[in-house]
């Protein structure tokens, strides 16, 4: 029986067509008791190889392709993991190989050679041209060094499919004996069928950047799964022989040390738990001003006692001591997310800001002792800052055992349609229209599109070249693509990683784990999130400005109860604060009309898909406290605070204590249990909550109601602790928007610098609450939005075609030599620094030479001037010195501005309109009630605005009539028209795309307008 050595997955980056579940499922169609996993460099595969080996009850060969040099000679080489010894050998070698930017030499091989076998790997490399040479003694050499340097090492018999090779593999067999070194039979493997030669040509292709048509195309043939028949059929039996023993030889059980979490070294010489209790004591005299009740001892004890019994005291004290150090180092951290805000130690410890008592946040439902789970405590930074923190974990821990957590970017289905398409030649316009058709929806494949999309089907299948298309891009479907990183998740052990995990690296500060997140658990390894949210970034910002002001401000501090906070909140004035600013938002937010903290809480748990359902008998509720069935007087105070509809998940489980008298654990895992659909786990907890129920005292009636509710909302449960988390962040950021709009504005806008969208957006709100913008200024401007007189100066990187290194070349000129003068000032000076004609019309464009106080059309069309003038008076090309005597200036070619034109210009370089759009201009003559298009999107009724008509289309109703859908759009954002057969008969002629139009109609139900009154309006 045959047995491959050398099968490539998918993880040798674009070079592979196979899944790892592919390479598994072959071996076992072929009845083949082992299959080597041999990647080249990397071995990213590793764990799901040996679960899916496991489970087929097939032995997993582990291996690795690398290259080595010798006298300026490349050679590429296997290695093959004996033992678990062998296995951890190759993690080394695979992290030496990632992380080390150096040639690998035998020499250092030498050092990583425990338990492996090393073998020559038949590919078409250095040791192969040798072999065509007559003279071989080069050969011969290399074959010696290799034999001595190893402790088992062998010559591969690769690729006999070859005519030319199998005469060259003779001659090697020859030179093998002689050497005494044995041969082995290798055929290499990277994709599974005959068939799929296209899908892997063309996936080389992608990986290479070249089409399938690209002669430089670099690929092998015939690199398919072999079937035993054909490898006896194209090799020796001895060297099938020897690949069989090699298999043999090869037992990697996986039963090696695991990493576990290094242990935390305190200055007080005692072993972490006390030490923890000790801290959490200290915590929470400090957090309760030395006011502390039974309860909050009693607590405390509880989660201390869990915490050391499943060994988790060093996890909280790691956390702990990152997060002290960013709040020494002034980096603002997040007041907690998720779960672990539900402990009374997180809060001691500084770890999360919120009072788990105060608002009811459960410790079970972050760690249960009765559900063994590993804690999972994520942290939020500011995006600016989370950096920082992450390196003094590197510093203190160690950089070989702190890594990120590996990721993979895939072919997902728009970027299998791209990828494919580029490299079989097709019109980029053609792949464009096909993924149009394709929906933003997560987990879509090609299958599910063709399946469901009937015009997508038919364009398939209208051309040859589209059907191509198709069936090579669902071959290569969710290949992994290139690796990235998590987005939060940080691993940390007491050991040198690699000896469980092999790393690489990804990015510059600190090296990446190969194995993805969900791997990495049963080797030890513990992740924690450090996650930078730009809304932490806007809030430190923000105090910081408000304190360099002289206000004292501590943002952890602020009364929840604010008034002028609510009436914002009550005014749906929310663009820009956190978790509340989406119009689904808004319109929630509209009909809720918070009046406390906790509805802001209870409003974030209900704006999700399942639990919206639920805000009609929340409000009614309400508004009707009276009315509401609470089943049982004993549930009442679960269920007061949200108007007796079960919104929280820890309310479940406080009703299943309360009532059937489960512990807080046991009603963990009911409420998971239940959100799971977990059939045999819900039919052996509903009888223990109906009979724990009877025992104590409720009715069977009762018993049963509550827990037919418990089943209905429970799947729409909110963690309730990570709610009140972010609703307190959303609140601090509402507070500073209606407390300190200027700066909240400014760092808002500094956060979306390079986003149009948004960009014009908070412009617009900033300028409704009467902050002025000032355009962007060469004398003025710095690389970011800052104060200036009460009012907001636009950057100089808001402009397009300044890119930083520009922006920072302007501002040290500046700094040097002092303000520009004029317009001839500032293009022989900024001339010296390498600046484009093409930034300089951009910058005037943006109106940031407006200081010149001339108009942009004589700006523009003294520009050639300007650069002729520039050029004379350098009078030192290498230096670039200027002499601004040598020559007079020219004078100004005196041109008129006209606003629409100006305006157009601007709107390309800034991507909206900053000083003037024509709509502002044309609604500044209507009254106050013309609305601006963003301010109708959670409007509903009669409405008034303006807009400039962007597109058009003609509908014709069921009875022939004629309507006609329009898109208009004004400084802020854009807006759907609808316009009805009667209003289109008396309208028609003025529905021309590039007119404004002043609107009357009527929002109902959708985003759109129906049509009652147009009329229009010209700008200047």
């Amino acid at each position: 029986m045959a047995v491959h050595l050398h099968t490539r997955s998918c993880y040798t980056l674009l070079e592979s067509t196979l899944k790892i579940q592919d390479i598994v499922a072959l071996a076992k169609t072929e009845q083949m008791d082992a299959i080597a996993l041999c990647d080249r460099n990397v071995m990213h595969g590793a764990m799901a190889f040996f679960h899916a080996c496991t489970k087929a009850n097939i032995k997993p060969i582990f291996g690795l392709e690398f290259e080595v040099l010798i006298n300026e000679q490349h050679i590429q080489l296997l290695a093959y993991a004996k033992t678990d010894i062998g296995f951890q050998s190759l993690l080394a070698l695979s992290s030496h190989i990632n992380t080390v930017d150096e040639p690998l030499t035998v020499e250092t091989v030498r050092t990583f050679d425990r338990d492996l076998i090393i073998c020559s790997a038949g590919n078409n490399d250095d040791l192969r041209k040798l072999n065509s040479y007559e003279d071989k003694s080069e050969l011969e050499e290399i074959l010696k060094l290799f034999k001595h340097s190893f402790v088992e090492f062998y010559i591969a018999i690769a690729m006999n499919d070859s005519l030319f090779l199998k005469k060259q593999n003779e001659v090697l067999k020859n030179i093998a004996r002689r050497l005494k070194i044995d041969t082995f039979a290798l055929s290499k493997i990277y994709y599974a069928k005959k068939e799929d030669f296209e899908a892997y040509q063309v996936v080389n292709a992608i990986g290479q950047q070249r089409t399938i048509y690209d002669k430089t195309l670099s690929i092998e043939q015939d690199r398919y799964f072999r079937s035993s028949q054909e490898m006896e059929r194209l090799y020796d039996v001895d060297d099938l022989m020897k690949a069989e023993e090699i298999a043999a030889s090869c037992n990697v059980k996986m039963n090696f040390p695991k990493a576990s979490l290094p242990v935390y070294e305190n200055n007080k010489g005692v072993d972490s738990a006390t030490y923890l209790r000790e801290l959490c004591r200290l915590g929470l005299q400090k957090r309760r001003n030395n006011q502390v009740s039974q309860k909050y001892v009693e607590r405390l004890h509880h989660e201390l006692d869990v915490i050391e019994r499943m060994g988790f005291a060093d996890y909280f004290l790691i956390v702990y001591d990152f997060v002290r150090y960013a709040k020494m180092q002034g980096i603002y951290v997040g007041p907690g997310r998720g779960s672990a805000a539900g402990s009374l130690v997180s809060y001691c410890l500084g770890i999360t800001e919120v009072d788990p008592l105060t608002y009811g946040l459960l410790f079970e439902r972050f760690l249960n002792p009765e559900r063994i789970s590993m804690p999972d405590i994520d942290i939020d930074f500011p995006d600016n800052k989370r950096d920082e923190v992450i390196a003094y974990v590197a510093k203190r821990y160690g950089k070989e055992r702190v890594a990120h957590i590996t990721t993979y970017g895939t072919l997902a289905t728009k970027q299998v349609l791209r990828d494919v398409g580029r490299v079989l030649a097709i019109p980029l316009s053609d792949v464009d229209m096909l993924c149009k058709m394709v929906p933003n929806v997560l987990k879509i494949n090609l299958d599910t599109v063709y399946a469901q999309n009937k015009k997508f089907a038919q364009v398939i299948q209208a051309k040859k070249e589209f059907r191509r298309l198709f069936a090579i891009a669902r071959k290569l479907e969710g290949l992994p693509r290139h690796t990235s990183t998590h987005a939060g998740g940080i691993v940390l052990s007491d050991k040198p990683i690699s000896s469980v995990c092999p790393l690489i690296a990804v990015e510059e500060d600190l090296y990446s784990t190969q194995y993805s997140m969900e791997y990495l658990e049963e080797l030890g390894l513990i992740k924690i999130d450090f996650l930078g949210l730009r809304n932490l970034t806007i809030i430190d910002e923000v105090v910081a400005h408000i304190k360099e002001h002289g206000h004292d401000l501590d943002i952890k501090s602020i009364p929840l109860d604010d008034k002028e906070t609510f009436q914002l909140l009550q005014a749906v004035d929310t663009v820009g604060v956190f978790q509340l600013e989406s119009e689904g938002m808004k319109s929630l937010l509209h009909k809720m009309q918070v009046k406390n903290f906790e509805e802001i809480a209870a409003t974030i748990a209900l704006f999700r898909p399942g639990p919206m359902e639920n805000i009609p008998l929340y409000l009614e509720n309400r508004q009707h406290p009276e009315s509401i069935d609470y089943i049982d007087a004993t549930i009442q105070p679960i269920l007061e605070n949200t108007y007796g509809v079960m919104i929280y998940q820890e309310q479940i489980m406080q009703i299943t204590q309360v009532m059937a008298g489960f512990s807080l654990g046991k009603a963990d895992i009911l409420r998971k249990a239940i959100s799971k659909k977990i059939p045999g786990e819900l039919e052996k907890l509903e009888k223990d909550f109906i009979d724990g129920s009877l025992r104590k005292g409720y009715s069977e009636k009762v018993a049963h109601k509550v827990y037919d509710s418990i089943l209905k909302f429970a799947g729409y449960g909110f963690n309730r602790s990570h709610s009140i988390a972010y609703g307190l962040i959303a609140y601090q950021m509402a507070y500073l928007k209606a407390r300190y709009p200027l700066s909240f504005f400014t760092s808002l806008l500094n956060s979306m610098i390079g986003s149009e969208t948004k960009s014009s957006e908070y412009i617009f709100e900033a300028k409704k609450r009467g902050i002025k913008i000032l355009p962007p200024s060469v004398n003025t401007s710095t690389s970011t939005y800052e104060i200036e007189q009460e009012c907001i100066r636009f950057p100089l990187l808001g402009i397009k075609n300044i890119g930083r290194a520009n922006c920072e070349a302007l501002l040290q000129e500046r700094a040097k030599n002092g303000v520009y003068t004029d317009f001839f000032d500032f293009v022989a000076r900024i001339s010296t620094v390498k600046f484009s004609s093409k930034a300089i019309e951009s910058l005037i464009d943006a109106g940031a030479l407006d200081d010149f106080h001339e108009t942009r059309a004589s700006l523009r069309a003294t520009l050639p001037d300007a650069l002729r003038y520039a050029s004379l008076v350098k009078v030192d090309e290498i230096e670039q010195q200027l002499d601004l005597t040598l020559v007079s200036k020219p004078p100004m070619v005196v041109m008129r501005d006209f606003l629409g034109d100006r305006s157009r210009k601007e709107k390309e370089v800034l991507g909206f309109y900053l000083s003037e759009h024509p709509i502002t201009q044309i609604r500044s003559r209507y009254a106050q009630d013309v609305k601006g298009l963003i301010e109708l999107a959670h409007v509903k009724g009669y409405v008034k605005t303006i807009g400039f008509i962007e597109h058009t289309k003609q509908h014709r109703t069921k009875n022939g009539q004629i309507m006609m859908f329009v898109v208009i759009s004004d400084e802020t954002s854009k807006f759907d028209l609808a316009i009805f057969p009667k209003e289109y008969q008396i309208y028609q002629d003025i529905l021309e795309r590039g007119n404004y139009v002043y609107v009357e109609g009527f929002i109902k139900d959708r985003p759109s307008i129906a049509v009652n009154k147009l009329q229009k309006v010209e700008a200047e």
